[in-house]
């Protein structure tokens, strides 16, 4: 029952739209706490359990980020920067809330991968009832599942429905990578269609890019997983793996000269994946590139120290010309206010980081990273290294640290070792590197 309330938990964290007035609450950040306070209930009920490494991990990420914030809070008053107080107390809330979240998640590996079922099929529900609100077979009253021409079903806009369809997909990757029988696979594959099909209406770059990043990187993972496969049965298996391995240069180099001579119609594609045929690609760089500029200038100035919670840029020009151009809005829209303080993002959540917490955030984020994809790889899994790398390709351009399904991701890789202990999946982890 609680892992069940969990996965609908962070599900529903992107169905912003639900909302109250005012207050960044709704049914995601109630079931949520629901489930941390039934954590601790049942924690003092029963008693404490052995907790996995990736715990004592998580809170030395935490505890790190967590100094480096308050070191850039304090920089901002010294200096007197003028910050909204209301964004500040929203930001301050989500990092407390995931940072419990991701902890306690990591305290109980073993039921992770059920959560990681459930969070598939409740997700696949989701966005299908979504993909049917949108295309108007039913309405929900107060919302609009249109971001323009761009779908963003029960999210305030696309990007936020596009990094929940990237986790489900790649955590549907994952779990038919690893199920034990023919029914869990197909299963998991016919559950990752509806997040396919809302993440490509969502019209997000970064969504395909992640796509089209992770599915090359299971790829290569698993043919070296294969290729390192030392038991008694499977060397047809891993010769396979070793031929593709040793034809893959030969095969770029006689791939490349047919794409370079037909570069006009493999742009056209690419160009075809992008929002829009791509005909707002030149100018939404400029605005990324115009935006991580002033990031990176802000977080200087700071003495990169950071700046505290919240955002800290100047609402670009071409944004609010754009606003006082369009015509008629979308219902719940979340847009800065021009109020005089610095309330607009950059869109990448590195440097979103280094201008609240500097340097020291942003090492401790490369930090947990890092290890999430190491632990990830050491585990055997090709599902979860893609899962990683395809959310480390999406926070480049939309800032996803405050997102609880980003960090479900990363406990789920950070304990993969833990969690897979009893799945006869993992009697392949003998013949890799013990140490972690």
């Amino acid at each position: 029952m609680m892992e069940f309330i969990l996965a609908l938990a962070l599900v529903f964290t992107a169905a912003t739209q639900f909302r109250l007035p005012g207050i960044p609450i709704g049914p995601g950040e109630l079931g949520l706490v629901v489930w941390i306070v039934g954590f601790f209930l049942k924690t003092v009920v029963f008693g404490t359990q052995p907790v996995s490494r990736a715990v004592p991990a998580l809170l030395s990420f935490w505890v790190a980020f967590a100094l480096a914030l308050s070191i850039g809070m304090m920089t901002a008053m010294a200096t007197r920067e003028a910050f909204d107080p209301e964004l500040v107390v929203h930001d301050a809330i989500a990092y407390v809330l995931v940072a419990v979240l991701s902890c306690l998640c990591a305290a109980t590996p073993m039921r992770l991968r059920r959560v990681s079922w459930f969070v598939l099929i409740g997700g696949a529900v989701s966005l299908s009832l979504q993909l049917a609100n949108g295309f108007g077979i039913f309405r929900v009253p107060g919302i609009d599942p249109w971001f323009w021409e761009r779908f963003r079903g029960w999210s305030d806009n696309p990007n936020q429905l596009a990094i929940l369809c990237l986790i489900i997909a790649l955590t549907a990757l994952y779990l038919a990578e690893t199920a034990t029988n023919l029914i869990g696979r197909l299963a998991a594959i016919l559950l990752l269609i509806p997040s396919l099909v809302a993440g490509r209406l969502s019209q997000s770059d970064a969504f395909m890019l992640a796509m089209c990043t992770a599915v090359p990187v299971w790829i290569v993972v698993k043919l070296i997983v294969w290729l390192n496969d030392k038991r008694p049965g499977l060397s047809l298996r891993a010769s396979f793996a070793q031929l593709m391995l040793m034809a893959a240069p030969a095969l770029i180099l006689c791939c490349a000269p047919l794409l370079l001579s037909n570069a006009q119609e493999v742009r056209g594609l690419v160009m075809g994946l992008a929002k829009n045929n791509g005909a707002q690609a030149a100018a939404e760089a400029d605005l990324r590139i115009t935006l991580w500029h002033q990031a990176i200038e802000r977080g200087i100035e700071s003495g990169m120290l950071g700046l505290g919670p919240g955002p800290h840029l100047h609402i670009p020009p071409s944004i609010v010309a754009g606003r006082a151009s369009t015509g008629k809005q979308p219902l719940n829209l979340a847009h800065p206010d021009q109020n005089g303080t610095m309330n607009y993002e950059a869109h990448n959540t590195v440097l979103d980081v280094f201008t609240q917490g500097g340097l020291l955030a942003v090492a401790s984020f490369i930090w947990i990273m890092i290890r999430a994809t190491s632990r990830a790889y050491r585990s055997r899994s090709a599902g979860l290294v893609a899962l990683i790398m395809g959310a480390a390709i999406f926070l480049m351009t939309g800032n996803i640290v405050r997102q609880p399904i980003f960090w479900f991701a990363v406990v789920l890789c950070l304990t993969a070792r833990d969690s897979a202990r009893g799945s006869a999946w993992t009697s392949m982890s003998t013949t890799w590197p013990a140490r972690t």
